[in-house]
């Protein structure tokens, strides 16, 4: 099982916790008036204070929760936990629950004020458990948040209610209650409560499948205009094929023509790239077919299509796997990966490059090791996201490295090193065609 935590966002649960755990000490019931209220209502025999003081009751409650679930919200957003090289939610949860009880323990034995883990907690609960399911991942945090605290209002009003209190609750709602019930207030207090924690609970509910209708429409948006991407990219390579060969025919007259051997071997490496484009644009054609690839091969390649660069002489390379060792993929693709690689460690002002492949549990394992600036971890989430760069050029490098070892199943760790330089570290599945 392996976790991965968002540093920043787990920070912010931190601070919203601690709100969370010391506004109970400036929302209390003395702030509010609501004995009062009950009293007066006693007093005058008026239910109209009575109502007054439910609904105060409901809104110290809601602010009093809403830090609380907005924490959980955020560290369920924080964190993810893969097993098996699946998202697993249920664990999540499972990590998260215990966060409200722990948070009510310590209220009570700091501030001596007892919060119950009660049937607004319970049920609150039960409701996030059922929001998870629904995964969205392309609306805003104050979309979310509207969402469940929707909910968690008309909880409240559900809470001032006699409904579930088997659940459990609080001495104030248990007071109001038994003031309720003692001015005979039990159907016009129950109509009421029904009433708006029907509103609440069906607006959530209908937001929370609006916002999932969106994120298809968005998903199949995204789609399609991959999809026509990808398309016009085909047709554009495609179109080059023809200049290309021509531009081969080329060289491979003048060579014939030349007789100076110095000229004749400058063309004929203007040949073998010609010949690597050709077969780059075939890839690219038939960029979702997935065939064998050699490891051996495929880095043979990828120093050849580096070798006129300057820097090609502090290239080292250790291999541990077997020469026939394959694994499944698109072999254009994954040279681009480890050449956009060396490349960035090239442009950090590296000229020493170490690589490394092995095997390891039936991974393949590829690590890429410079000496330069190094990269800034803690921004690595926006320097993977395309358009974003700090070299002034299209930003599509890490973004488009991340996302093909994504489609090929695998994963990449950024390390920076302590010193200069960093180490990337690519896994994929291993040797498929092996015995």
């Amino acid at each position: 099982m392996e976790i991965k935590l968002e540093e920043k966002k787990i920070k912010l649960v931190l601070i919203i916790l601690f709100l969370g755990m010391i506004l109970p000490i400036f929302l209390t019931h003395q702030n509010f008036k609501i004995y009062d209220s009950i009293t007066k209502a006693l007093e005058l025999w008026d239910k109209e204070h009575l109502l007054i003081g439910m609904l105060k009751l409901v809104i110290m409650n809601t602010l009093r929760s809403i830090p609380m679930y907005i924490a959980i919200f955020l560290l369920f957003d924080s964190i993810e936990i893969i097993k098996n090289g699946r998202k697993r939610n249920f664990e999540k949860v499972l990590l998260i629950l215990p966060i409200i009880p722990i948070a009510y323990s310590l209220i009570k034995i700091f501030y001596d004020i007892q919060l119950p883990v009660g049937k607004t907690s319970i049920l609150g609960v039960l409701w996030f458990c059922y929001y998870v399911k629904f995964d969205l991942k392309n609306i805003t945090y104050v979309e979310k948040y509207l969402v469940f605290l929707s909910f968690i209002v008309g909880l409240q009003w559900l809470d001032v209610s006699r409904f579930f209190n088997f659940l459990g609750v609080g001495e104030i709602t248990s007071d109001l209650n038994k003031a309720i019930i003692f001015m005979e207030a039990d159907v016009i207090v129950t109509l009421i409560c029904i009433s708006f924690f029907s509103f609440f609970t069906l607006f959530s509910i209908l937001l929370l499948h609006f916002f999932k209708g969106q994120e298809e429409r968005i998903a199949r948006s995204r789609s399609e205009m991959e999809n026509r991407h990808l398309k016009e990219v085909q047709l554009l390579v495609h179109d080059l094929k023809t200049p290309i060969f021509s531009v081969g025919a080329l060289l491979e007259t003048l060579t014939l023509q030349e007789e100076d051997e110095r000229k004749k071997l400058y063309l004929k490496k203007m040949e073998d790239s010609i010949e690597k484009t050709n077969v780059m644009i075939s890839e690219i054609l038939s960029v979702k077919s997935e065939k064998p690839i050699v490891i051996e091969e495929m880095m043979r390649f990828i120093f050849s299509f580096l070798s006129v660069h300057k820097n090609i002489e502090g290239i080292t390379y250790k291999s541990y796997l077997k020469k026939d060792y394959k694994l499944k993929g698109n072999r254009i693709l994954l040279s681009r990966v480890i050449i956009n690689l060396i490349v960035n460690s090239w442009e950090a002002n590296s000229s020493v490059v170490n690589i490394m492949v092995k095997d390891y549990k039936k991974r393949l394992i590829i690590q890429i090791d410079d000496c330069g600036d190094g990269i800034d971890i803690d921004n690595i989430n926006e320097l993977i996201k395309e358009g974003v760069s700090t070299k002034n050029s299209s930003g599509k490098g890490l973004s488009f490295v991340v996302k093909t070892i994504k489609e090929m199943e695998g994963k990449i760790y950024f390390v920076k090193k302590i010193k200069n330089g960093t180490k990337i570290y690519i896994i994929l599945k291993g040797d498929e065609y092996g015995e």
